[in-house]
């Protein structure tokens, strides 16, 4: 179940989706690093390691940051129930913007989810639900996603576009400004409503052997609506690059 999920994630290190074989116990681990800018003020770029770990035996799965069972797992279709990091967070010591850092800081969580997902001849299709469930943030995001890969040779690339929906609680948290943290900042008072992430990416595997694999991609988020307006941001496109080394058993 490979995604590619929203702003300021870490991203699955390699989202191809039906691009690589689904061969039963699959197993592949590896590493890398990523690069990613930020939509808050004056708050530092940060890289960041990516853990890879991709097991699959066509009941169970781990993906990186995500776990989960096969509700349903046959043919070219499956419904997934599962667990994921959502890595989103706000350090106010990570900004240098004097307002900022008088903010409250917005934590990372873990989300409950179900996938659907379906890959043909013309491309691989995915959609999700997930829930925060530590209660956090409160978020419910919902994910749609296309992919068209491409193979030649030990090449792989893979174009993807998706669309992300977040709520009223997940935006509110990671980019609204309360009336107490107003009175300390100076900042206005911002109470988000839910709005859409639309994103890109292209991703690419490269074969060295026949268990030695190098991984790259780069993907774009672009914020919209109370995400993007928000007193806190200065910038509503989030750039990530990542690459890296996996090897499979």
């Amino acid at each position: 179940m490979k995604k590619t999920f929203c702003t300021l994630s870490i991203l699955s290190v390699i989202t191809l989706g039906a691009t690589q074989i689904a061969l039963a116990d699959f197993t592949s681990i590896g590493g890398g690093v990523g690069w990613s800018n930020s939509p808050y003020k004056s708050y530092s770029a940060n890289y960041y390691p990516i853990p890879h770990i991709d097991y699959d035996n066509g009941l169970f799965f781990i993906d990186d940051l995500s776990a989960g069972i096969y509700a349903y797992n046959q043919d070219n279709q499956s419904v997934s129930i599962g667990a994921r990091y959502l890595s989103n967070e706000f350090k106010p010591h990570d900004s240098d913007n004097h307002q900022l850092r008088l903010l409250d800081s917005r934590h990372s969580t873990l989300l409950a989810e179900i996938e659907y997902s379906i890959d043909t001849s013309w491309g691989s299709f995915s959609s999700s639900v997930g829930t925060d469930v530590l209660n956090e943030s409160n978020s419910i995001l919902v994910n749609t996603d296309y992919t068209v890969p491409y193979m030649q040779g030990n090449l792989i690339v893979a174009p993807t576009i998706g669309i992300n929906w977040a709520n009223n609680k997940h935006n509110n948290y990671y980019y609204g400004v309360s009336h107490k943290e107003t009175s300390r900042s100076g900042l206005r008072y911002f109470n988000a409503d839910a709005s859409l992430t639309p994103y890109a990416e292209i991703a690419t595997q490269y074969s060295l052997t026949q268990n030695i694999a190098t991984f790259g991609g780069v993907h774009i988020d672009k914020l919209t609506g109370d995400a993007a307006d928000s007193p806190m941001m200065d910038n509503s496109t989030v750039t990530s690059i990542y690459m890296g080394v996996s090897y499979s058993f």
